[in-house]
């Protein structure tokens, strides 16, 4: 393939099948010499990718429009064009490569192509404005206009009844009308706004990954409201974070899967080693990649020579308490699974029991928080703040640890601010914010969910883990809120483990593989 930019036509000397060409593309003429050539339009080049031919660049006029002082870089103008290239795609880029402006490029060109159309943003509640909303009015401001759909049913409806550029939504936001009924589902109120708003005909979902299971509610909904836009696009650097099958959910987004259901993929995808068990194909991931295509890829250590990211677990002791307690967990488990596997549900259970322990909340079956002595583990957080030259970002999976924390470090002088999922956007901007561009607060303490794809941290160079998060996502993303573009200094990643569960959940994290059967070793092992 090659193109004449005088003529701005693409001529390929070689195609498998030229009749097929010249059927989809009634521009592409033969050539004498058998060559096959059609002028370079966006669709043309969009028929030759469908039928797998290279194709040149199509956004070549188009200005990019970014902050002062910045310029687009070779992978993200890449990116941008695959996308417009691409109608339904994936962008499985690392966290960290700029993927959210890239993304914005290629909506923006379309926009300007085809007058009138908008986009819709569907992503975690946490970055419709940190991430998204803050991108467009940085690089877009004067340009191109947006606004959240969030607040009351009716106030939701009122901003997509107003004509934006850019619509931003949280994932839950798209039920807000949705009932599911015997005979399928029925759409009114803001669903069925969106359903009727025919010029949306871009939709941006990010952190995809959420929508891997294609059974839920969730998904059924996407795909009900905005599978049938011109353009959808699906970001997210964790396609299969639990397994090769998770594929699958994402898969539907872009090409039906193949028309394969999730049971036959599952089957085809992982082996089942015991009665609970089961695990990846030696192929499996080979097999959920062929199913994610068309994608595009692009990895961090291909575009950012960053300072290096290292990795220390620090022992920490058990208390007498917390050492009762874990042996009670621990001998009613053996007995109750005989030595078998446990049920998954039931593992996920009886792992979280065992952190509740180890981070110092045990919550009772009214959901109810009681503090079990973790002295050494509070201690050893103080010590290593207090050794760290820069910032901290601390994760914590409870939110009940969480404030007792924040209240344990405020009172020995700590300059520490928190976010928990119940922190309102504007309080989790101002204090994302503050850490990034003032000196205090010195310490952030986080849920690991609050801490999405996109969010840049990186005045941090300690990322502490007071305990094991149990979704591998979750903790790498929460790594490369401080690992990314931006940051000058190495980071340190400190894992505090008290037991040989908690070392094996971390060890299982880092090679970001599934935690089945993990409970189960401990409970065989001798090891507390």
């Amino acid at each position: 393939m090659f193109l004449d930019q005088k003529n701005n036509i693409v001529v390929y000397d070689a195609v498998s099948d030229p009749d097929r060409l010249l059927k989809l593309i009634p521009q592409a003429k033969r050539l004498h010499n058998g060559y096959v050539a059609f002028p370079r339009t966006l669709f043309n080049c969009q028929m030759a990718r469908w039928l797998g031919l290279p194709s040149p660049p199509v956004m070549d006029d188009y200005d990019w429009p970014i902050v002062a002082g910045r310029h687009p870089l070779k992978h993200q103008v890449l990116t941008a064009n695959f996308m417009v290239l691409h109608q339904k795609s994936l962008n499985l880029s690392d966290m960290g490569t700029m993927k959210t402006l890239s993304t914005l490029w290629a909506a923006d060109w379309l926009m300007t192509k085809t007058s009138g159309t908008r986009t819709l943003i569907v992503c975690p509640r946490s970055i419709t404005q940190r991430v998204w909303g803050d991108e467009i009015f940085a690089n877009f401001g004067g340009r191109r206009d947006f606004v959240i759909l969030e607040g009351t049913p009716k106030k939701r409806l009122e901003r997509l009844n107003k004509p934006y550029d850019f619509y931003i939504i949280n994932y839950d936001g798209l039920k807000v009308g949705a009932h599911k009924r015997r005979r399928g589902w029925e759409f009114d109120s803001l669903a069925g706004a969106i359903m009727q708003r025919k010029d949306i005909q871009t939709v941006i979902i990010d952190e995809a990954d959420a929508f891997k299971d294609g059974r839920t509610d969730r998904s059924r909904i996407a795909r009900h409201l905005l599978l049938d836009r011109r353009y959808v696009w699906l970001l997210t650097g964790t396609p299969t974070p639990q397994g090769p099958a998770d594929a699958h959910g994402l898969a539907l987004f872009i090409n039906n899967a193949g028309g394969e259901s999730y049971y036959s993929f599952f089957r085809r995808t992982m082996v089942q080693v015991s009665q609970w068990k089961w695990l990846p194909a030696r192929d499996g991931y080979e097999q959920a990649r062929a199913l994610l295509q068309p994608a595009i890829r692009i990895d961090i250590k291909d575009v950012w020579d960053g300072p290096e990211r290292t990795v220390q677990r620090r022992a920490i002791k058990l208390t007498a308490e917390q050492s009762r307690l874990l042996k009670d967990l621990k001998y009613r488990l053996k007995v109750e699974t005989g030595g078998k596997a446990i049920i998954p549900a039931n593992e996920a259970v009886s792992r979280g029991k065992a952190l509740q322990i180890i981070l110092g909340m045990i919550y009772d079956h009214d959901h109810v928080a009681h503090e079990t002595d973790a002295l050494d583990r509070l201690e050893e957080t103080y010590a290593i703040i207090q050794r760290s030259a820069g910032k901290v970002l601390c994760f914590v999976g409870l939110t009940s640890v969480i404030e007792l924390l924040y209240t344990w470090l405020a009172a020995r002088g700590i300059s520490v601010k928190k976010v928990i999922g119940s922190t309102p956007d504007k309080e989790r901007a101002e204090i994302f914010g503050d850490f990034q561009e003032k000196d205090e607060p010195r310490v952030l303490l986080a849920d690991p969910g609050t801490m999405a794809h996109g969010l840049n941290l990186w005045r941090a160079t300690t990322v502490l883990w007071y305990g094991p998060t149990d979704r591998s996502g979750l903790y790498q993303q929460g790594n490369a809120r401080a690992h990314r573009p931006g940051q000058k200094h190495p980071v340190t990643v400190v894992q505090l483990a008290a037991t040989a569960l908690e070392r094996a959940i971390f060890d299982r994290l880092e090679r970001n593989i599934s935690l089945q059967g993990a409970m189960l070793d401990w409970v065989k092992g001798g090891e507390l």
